[in-house]
């Protein structure tokens, strides 16, 4: 069984809940939704963003700015070239997400185009002309069902 990082326990579960409720809740409107004292709560919130177990960030719906057409692609990126390329992507605002892989694609980018012509370009195009980066599979993705910003971890996580 994998060994969790850092103890957190159940008061860090509900100020967790109820920041993912409402990100913007005030440590003292989760005070007394948790009914614990209004500084503890302040102490925990400033403790799970230093520790990095949650981070406070404006989450922005890519749809709404029309970027509809989604493809994950799986990349083999020479090791010459791969410090680079990261970067590159890093600046590209097409690219939303970068992974390391295991396999053979050893970098996963998850990418967002206005249109499926840019993404169409970039996928047979771009990529493949770039030194050192050969495309090994992509999937266009029509919809996402389920993502980083739902995910939660479980009760059971935190201790007693």
């Amino acid at each position: 069984m994998r060994k969790k990082i850092k103890s957190y326990d159940k008061i860090d579960f509900k100020i967790i809940n109820e920041l993912y409720k409402n990100a913007r809740a005030s440590a003292s409107k989760i005070a007394k939704a948790i009914n614990v004292n209004e500084r503890t709560v302040r102490r925990r919130i400033d403790k799970l963003i230093e520790t990095k177990a949650i981070r406070l960030a404006t989450i922005v719906e890519p749809s709404m700015f029309g970027y509809n057409s989604i493809a994950d692609i799986n990349l083999k990126v020479d090791e010459e070239v791969f410090d680079d390329f990261v970067e590159d992507c890093k600046k590209n605002p097409n690219v939303c997400y970068i992974a390391f892989g295991w396999g053979k694609a050893n970098l996963a980018i998850e990418t967002r185009f206005l249109d499926n012509e840019e993404m169409y370009n970039f996928i047979n195009h771009t990529l493949p002309e770039t030194k050192g980066v050969e495309v090994v599979n992509f999937f266009i993705i029509p919809k996402i069902i389920y993502n980083i910003d739902q995910w939660l971890p479980v009760e059971s996580d935190f201790k007693d």
